[in-house]
């Protein structure tokens, strides 16, 4: 029998002792394995508060809120939302005015931006959670747009800070969205100030990453504690910035306080992102203050809808001839050194904002070609605009001359919004134009431009890349987005 000297006995009991601590903290490894395999899940944090906790009540109310909505006043596919973020019984109907609108629509992804009220931070904050939860279930979180969307930028981190603070901003968003989408994931965003930067890097780096299926919403409430009258005028001075598409008079009025928002950042990264999603139209769906629902007319707080969608713009036959004749007016007065013409437009298509180029040709040669991508202002006006700088402002081109003038034929080229491309199979050649991004590179080709040198879709591909001054292959580049665009083309 072997006898165990005592300092052999406490040799013993400190392995034994060791043991237990290597298995257990194997063991802690293992749990903590486990519970990032099964997904962390941020938890509702004003359930019961903002809206109720009861599954069965919250369905009930949402359910209500959407069936006394009005008809949403939008004709045409919806790419971003504003909507408020109070308790469901002070803005409740508005928020729904917004939701009714995206109802059942096949959006699988969808982009939430918000303002922290609780944490300070100069960066935007995603979360690091898998899941986020109400009574009415889980939501899975995109993880992989997520770390695709951090890469773009240092300004974006992983923080959940303000996902597990008492926010409302974002989280009284989804029981709407869980009751009008199916089989969707989320990407919460928060802001943590109110940097212009930082708003438009957020809105360029969702630009690239973006396609049909996603669906921005946009949290935010309008001005505080005013009486009736003075919270009406300044929100709708706001909106009516909101809806022009003015980010620069907006940004002003906020600065001098004459316009108030509890989310600046939100609204303003949607005003600068949703025309690159092809949103070519903006509509306030719905506009009351928390007194509407009180009957506190003292103190109120303003809450609006508004939807961002995309419209085809058609121009008529009477259109198009009286873009022409704006373009040749217009040239004739530059060219002689006189004012510019002011034009009274009664054709509602043409007061309409649209991405348009003109083209000049001469002897059936390009003399100039320079136009906007981007439904920024109204078409009438961009064909002004854009038939100055092709006349003078093509760098590949001397400036058109007033002699030469009479021998140049004018051709406008009206954009629809831009899709994504997903598969380059899809392009159409004499259907379809190209827009390609990389970095700070970019170039574009008009529809008609492959059908004039025969180029098949391969080359149309290349020349385009070589039209941004990339490699040929550059469309192939994961680091490209590559979109794709139609246009009316009419010409003199």
């Amino acid at each position: 029998m072997q006898i165990l000297r005592p300092e052999d006995r406490g040799c013993l009991a400190m392995k034994k002792s060791l043991l237990f601590i290597f298995l257990s903290v194997i063991l802690l490894n293992m749990a903590a394995v486990g519970a990032q395999a099964a997904g962390q899940t941020c938890q509702a944090k004003v359930a019961g508060s903002f809206y109720p906790a009861d599954k069965i009540t919250l369905q009930a109310q949402v359910k209500k809120y959407l069936k006394n909505a009005p008809a949403p006043k939008v004709k045409g596919e919806v790419r971003a939302i504003i909507v408020p973020h109070a308790g469901y019984a002070y803005s409740g109907p508005v928020a729904a005015s917004a939701y009714r609108a995206v109802e059942n629509k096949p959006f699988t992804r969808v982009i939430l931006i918000g303002s922290s009220h609780r944490i300070d931070s100069q960066k935007i904050a995603l979360p690091a959670y898998d899941y986020f939860e109400t009574p009415l279930g889980k939501i899975e979180v995109d993880r992989e747009f997520v770390n695709e969307l951090i890469k773009s930028s240092r300004r974006l981190n992983l923080d959940n800070r303000p996902f597990d603070a008492e926010d409302n901003a974002l989280e009284v968003q989804l029981p709407f969205l869980q009751t009008t989408l199916k089989n969707f994931k989320i990407v919460p965003i928060f802001f943590g100030d109110i940097s212009f930067i930082n708003c438009r890097t957020l809105a360029f780096a969702l630009s690239g990453l973006v396609d049909e299926s996603t669906l921005i919403v946009a949290s935010t409430d309008w001005s505080h504690y005013y009486p009736y009258d003075i919270a009406a005028k300044k929100d709708l001075r706001a909106l009516n910035h909101v809806v022009s598409g003015d980010v620069e008079h907006f940004l002003q009025e906020i600065s001098s306080g004459e316009v108030e928002l509890c989310g600046p950042p939100s609204v303003i990264t949607t005003m600068i992102l949703a025309p690159t999603l092809g949103a070519n139209k903006v509509v306030l769906l719905k506009y009351a203050t928390s007194g509407d629902e009180t009957g506190d007319v003292l103190k109120v707080v303003g809450y609006a809808a508004v939807a961002y969608y995309q419209q085809e713009n058609a121009v008529s036959s009477s259109g198009k001839k009286e873009l022409l004749k704006i373009a040749r007016v217009t040239l004739e007065s530059k060219l002689s050194g006189k004012q510019r013409p002011d034009f009274k437009i009664e054709d509602d298509a043409l007061k309409e904002k649209s991405g348009v180029f003109v083209t000049l040709k001469k002897d059936g040669e390009l003399r100039g070609c320079i136009g906007l991508l981007q439904p920024i202002t109204p078409l009438y006006l961009g064909v002004v605009e854009m038939a100055v700088e092709a006349a003078t402002g093509d760098s590949r081109f001397s400036p058109v001359t007033k002699d030469e003038l009479k021998n140049i034929k004018i051709e406008i080229s009206v954009l629809s919004p831009m899709k994504k491309v997903k598969d380059p199979a899809e392009i159409v050649v004499g259907k379809d134009g190209l827009y390609i991004v990389r970095g700070w590179c970019a170039g574009l080709l008009l529809p008609q431009v492959p059908v004039e040198w025969g180029w098949s879709r391969e080359q149309f591909l290349r020349e385009v890349c070589l039209k941004a001054g990339l490699p040929a292959k550059a469309w192939q580049d994961k680091n490209a987005v590559l979109y794709k665009f139609t246009a009316e083309v009419f010409h003199e």
